[in-house]
């Protein structure tokens, strides 16, 4: 291309080369392209030639010329090619103008790793720079403008902040012993440094339906997620994915397509939420746990992003596992010190798999000199000789102890005051039940006088050795005892966990239940005619009843099992009881057995539930039945029993005073195996359909609930014996029946009532609003604690009756009801509850309880005598 005077030709080739010279400039401030200034054309020239990224700042307005390697800085922005250079880098403008006014004055300015924001697309991406800025100079030596030349140092800068990122993460998690302080330091550390809004460390439990949050970093105002959570509200195709190992990046979840729209929505709710990535940690074939890390805008997930994310959540899972094994160590050598500490003839003490001290009994302060608190955390080796430590003896003892069961050597040992003194070592392993080594148990004892004794008279050898070996055996025996109790333990742990999981299986179900019943007496109620002039009608709705009976029998059994069914205890004539069954028992077993009863004259009162007690009585004669041969005798016994020994499985009583019921068959009997899994729920030997495995179970947790206990005496081919041991009510009187509940009365006409229903199951709320609101109450309904309590500032001094579900989210019956009585001491309160820890209802008398499911005229009752006694009269309410 010719250029005029002054001009000249712009070098080069790339596609910056041609757009420059095919650009307008005419209206810009440099004017046309062919009256440019020479200097200004060898200026671009040289800088399209370049491979290193520059632009240039020309004339009053420093116009932007640039070479293709600088267009990747630029990012997503608009075009800058012929605008000025400010507007094209107007980020933090206090740092860049000062720079910019001081390459005019003449003066260049160098920058190491700079931080930059550049837009990408719809996001905002973090970049670095070295860069350099400095004046150009025209043909008469004026500045004339700027030139910019940078280099990325973007993955130099992430590799050396995520080495010293790790380093640090490192040392603060190295000595934290408490798991949840593990959660804590790891999300707070990872927060900063991707500069997120909220990390939090999740666990799942083994049920895969729930995750934990125990806790978790936030920035600024941003809301907690700390608390127990469904995995279902992350969505099908998150929860999918999750469970391959694979991370999750959502840069937004309303652009996702994986994400639902109601769970897009229900995450923006939750502090706005607009990213997040999720690393989960899939171990032993499950989704064990996760972390994640969120935004309250849009953002673009990096794979370093991710590499950080995924190393943080292994770290945090490795050292989660290490402060509960450490914990597990602890408490075990508690546990073992508890039962070794009044063994003083040996030295006894445990090691950790460093060959730490954790243990250090009274018999090895005499024995070695040294108090626990001065070797707790040494190596035991200051009790070696320095032969056997320059040796690595130690070493070798826990080696052989750990491949082989157990490693036993006699040789010197070194007491605290530097004398010498000749022992018998014994060190074994200690594991926990999945075999996993925890640490070691070691036995010292003084041999010193057998030793010379055996140096000088070969005869006292023999006598010697015999004691050692008659000691060995003792120990063992004692070691052995320690792990019946661990084993029993750890039985005693696994029924506990059962429980809690089925007790709240049975809280949903109740839930459900109530749902029913109560629909199918409004449904009876309401269509009553229909029902008369249609049998048909009428006997699905009785088929209906009895299903939702069985299921609240079923409910009953796994309450029982679990121990959180709701006991009255009485002191109550268990031969009255018995004898007043023997018609029920006898239609029960029909032809097919003999019923003998054998109760004890001058019977104990027994302190018991009575309605419970003719249950399992019930049940423990029907499953004698079916065990039993054609023709065969079932014996139902009482008898007063005194217990002195301990006992020897979980389920058996502990010493103490019982009245016993026992109900014996001559049927098959148990097997070992089968005797051994008796108790545990869902077990059955009985074909499909024929039994639900709850019926022993629900046996053994009323009688632990009651606080007696269950022993069985069995033999295969000759029969069984289910012994039930109940508490005897001493200086007690046998309970009486109760006089028959008030009648139900319709709350019409002048005696209107308000009443707050509280409950969290929109199903349940419901169907209990229209039954209290067909008997003519007003209602009020919320669901939840805190919108109850916001009725309360609005309506309190209306209110009648507060009826309250107990097991709610976020704050449960008992909290309402606390702050419920701060605003209004004199309000009603009545509880609905499924199940619940029915401690916290000591102090709360029957009539301000209805269980779930309820029949409508016990609530009804129960709503009629709590808001007489403390309600008043108002006019009625008009539409």
């Amino acid at each position: 291309m010719p250029a005029s005077a002054g001009g000249g030709f712009i070098a080069g080739s790339g596609e910056m080369a041609q757009r420059i010279r095919d650009f307008d400039w005419a209206d810009s401030p440099l004017g046309p392209y062919d009256r440019w200034s020479g200097s200004l054309c060898t200026l671009v020239s040289m800088m399209l030639e370049s491979e290193l990224p520059i632009a240039l700042g020309w004339g009053p307005e420093l116009t932007c010329i640039y070479n293709d390697a600088y267009r990747p800085l630029l990012g997503s922005r608009p075009e800058a090619l012929g605008r000025p250079f400010r507007d094209v880098w107007p980020e933090a403008p206090d740092i860049t103008e000062p720079v910019i006014q001081r390459a005019l004055e003449g003066t260049p300015s160098c920058f190491r790793d700079a931080r930059f924001l550049i837009e990408r697309q719809t996001f905002r991406e973090v970049a670095y720079y070295d860069y350099w800025i400095g004046p150009v100079r025209d043909e008469n030596g004026r500045v004339a403008g700027l030139v910019n030349e940078a280099i990325q140092t973007t993955q130099r800068v992430l590799a050396e902040r995520r080495l010293r990122f790790r380093t640090r993460l490192g040392d603060a998690l190295r000595d934290l012993t408490d798991p949840r302080d593990v959660m804590a330091v790891a999300a707070r550390r990872l927060g900063w440094h991707l500069r997120a809004d909220r990390v939090g460390y999740c666990e799942v439990d083994d049920t895969g339906e729930y995750f934990t949050v125990e806790r978790d970093w936030l920035r600024g105002d941003m809301p907690s997620a700390v608390g127990r959570h469904r995995l279902s509200e992350l969505g099908p195709r998150l929860i999918a994915e999750a469970l391959t190992g694979v991370a999750i990046r959502v840069d937004d979840p309303f652009d996702d397509p994986r994400v639902e729209p109601e769970v897009a929505k229900a995450h923006h709710a939750l502090g706005g939420l607009r990213a997040s990535l999720t690393v989960p940690l899939v171990k032993g074939g499950r989704l064990a746990a996760f972390l994640s890390v969120q935004q309250r805008e849009p953002r673009h997930w990096t794979d370093e992003d991710e590499a950080v994310v995924r190393e943080v959540a292994e770290r945090t899972w490795a050292n989660v596992e290490r402060a509960r094994a450490e914990a597990a160590l602890r408490a075990t050598s508690n546990r073992l010190k508890l039962i070794l500490e009044s063994t003083t003839g040996y030295g006894i003490l445990t090691l950790d798999l460093e060959g730490r001290i954790t243990l250090w009994n009274s018999g090895a302060q005499r024995l070695l000199g040294w108090r626990e608190d001065e070797v707790l955390g040494q190596r035991v080796d200051i009790i070696f000789t320095p032969e056997d430590r320059n040796q690595g003896v130690l070493e070798e003892e826990m080696r052989c102890a750990a491949e082989t069961g157990r490693a036993q050597y006699d040789r010197q040992r070194v007491r605290k005051d530097g004398s010498r003194f000749f022992s018998s070592g014994l060190m074994m392993p200690l594991r926990n039940g999945g075999g996993r080594l925890l640490g070691y148990l070691k036995v010292l004892r003084d041999r010193t006088l057998e030793h010379h004794a055996q140096e000088a008279l070969e005869r006292g050898v023999a006598e010697r050795t015999t004691e050692l070996a008659a000691t060995n055996r003792q120990l063992l025996a004692q070691i052995e005892e320690r792990e019946r109790v661990e084993a029993t333990l750890r039985q005693m742990q696994r029924l506990e966990a059962v429980g809690q999981l089925t007790s709240g299986v049975a809280h949903d179900f109740n839930n459900l239940l109530t749902v029913i019943t109560g629909n199918i007496s409004m449904l009876e109620r309401v269509c009553a005619e229909k029902l008369e002039s249609d049998p048909r009608i009428r006997q699905r709705l009785t088929f209906m009843k009895d299903a939702a009976s069985r299921g609240a029998k079923l409910t009953a059994q796994l309450l029982a099992f679990s121990r959180r069914q709701r006991l009255e205890a009485k002191a109550v004539d268990l031969n009255g009881i018995v004898a007043g069954m023997r018609d029920l028992l006898q239609s029960s077993m029909g032809g097919s057995v003999q019923l003998t009863m054998r109760l004890q004259p001058g019977l104990w009162t027994a302190l018991v539930d009575p309605t419970q007690i003719e249950l399992v009585i019930l049940n423990l004669a029907i499953n004698a039945r079916d065990a039993s041969p054609v023709g065969s005798e079932l014996i139902v016994e009482t008898a007063n029993v005194a217990l002195r020994d301990p006992a020897s499985r979980p389920e058996e009583p502990a010493p103490g005073d019982y009245v016993m019921v026992a109900v014996t068959d001559h049927g098959s009997g148990m097997t070992p195996e089968v005797l051994a899994r008796a108790f545990e729920p869902f077990f059955t030997t009985k074909e499909v359909g024929k039994g639900s495995g709850l019926g022993l179970a629900q046996v053994y947790g009323f009688a632990k609930q009651s606080g007696g206990g269950v022993r069985i005496d069995t033999r295969p081919h000759e029969g069984t014996s289910v012994k039930v041991y109940l508490p005897r009510a001493a200086g007690a009187t046998a309970h009486a029946e109760e006089a028959p509940s008030t009648p139900v009365h319709r709350a019409d006409g002048v005696a209107r009532h308000r009443i707050l229903l509280v409950d969290d199951d929109t199903d349940v709320r419901e169907v209990t609003a229209a039954i209290l609101a067909e008997r003519g109450y007003e209602v009020i309904e919320a669901g939840s604690g805190g919108s109850a309590l916001d009725v309360l500032d609005r309506e309190g001094g209306e209110i009648d009756l507060m009826l309250m579900d107990y097991a709610m989210p976020g704050m449960n019956g008992s909290e309402v009801a606390r702050e419920a009585h701060a605003k209004r001491p004199s309000l009603p309160i009545l509880f609905l509850t499924g199940y619940a820890d029915f401690g916290a209802f000591k102090d709360i008398g029957d009539e301000r309880i209805v269980s779930k499911p309820f029949r409508d005229e016990d609530l009804l009752a129960k709503v009629q005598n709590m808001i007489g006694a403390n309600g008043r009269n108002r006019p009625v309410r008009r539409a």
